[in-house]
């Protein structure tokens, strides 16, 4: 294999910049995502704790009785109720199964019109089922990120190889790019192939 890009077709020109250029764009791509994900969770962690309430079971006892409540949902855990404009949840933590067939009754108890004191009650007693998707999505994107390593691994000896065979170059501008090569991988590849790689003349 001739390591003068001058002897090279424009297919491995191209194969080997793309190659070149994907590992700094994953990177980017994948810093963005944390970044993305992060700010995310933050402000939606921020909204959620602004917008819920925990109370004990004297003061959700109260809430039922006023009708202050348009929904309880009851989980495995605790009681999540909504209050009348579905602006505001309250948690209790409820594990007795006792207690929350109580405020299940209670709930449901009718006024003189016959309406019950709280709209709507949903159970939900049992854990959550764990979404199939995200241990699919942590293995896809494992993956992924171990090949951009092993990418950037298998491209740092060729382009050190490309700067040693270059014939026009120095022994001082080697000595230069294999220590860019080596030090800044992922800024100095692109800028070698994008110099020095893709404008060479291609075999016809």
């Amino acid at each position: 294999m001739s390591w003068d890009p001058n002897h090279w077709s424009r297919t491995r020109k191209i194969f080997l910049g793309i190659a070149t250029v994907w590992p700094p764009l994953y990177l980017l791509l994948f810093t963005a995502a944390i970044f993305s994900v992060i700010v995310f969770f933050g402000l939606r962690s921020a909204q959620f704790k602004s917008n819920t309430e925990n109370i004990d079971l004297i003061q959700l006892e109260r809430k039922i009785n006023n009708r202050e409540l348009s929904q309880i949902t009851i989980t495995a855990d605790d009681i999540v109720a909504c209050d009348r404009s579905c602006q505001c949840e309250y948690h209790t933590p409820v594990t007795s199964r006792s207690t929350r067939a109580e405020i299940i009754r209670q709930a449901s108890q009718v006024d003189e019109n016959g309406a019950a004191l709280v709209p709507k009650i949903v159970e939900n007693s049992s854990q959550p089922a764990f979404p199939t998707f995200l241990p699919i999505g942590f293995a896809a994107l494992f993956g992924i990120h171990m090949l951009s390593i092993m990418l950037m691994f298998v491209l740092l000896p060729i382009y050190i190889l490309l700067a040693v065979n270059r014939p026009q170059f120095d022994q001082t501008t080697r000595i230069v790019w294999i220590i860019l090569i080596c030090l800044m991988g992922n800024l100095a590849m692109p800028a070698y192939w994008f110099a020095y790689v893709w404008p060479a003349r291609a075999e016809s």
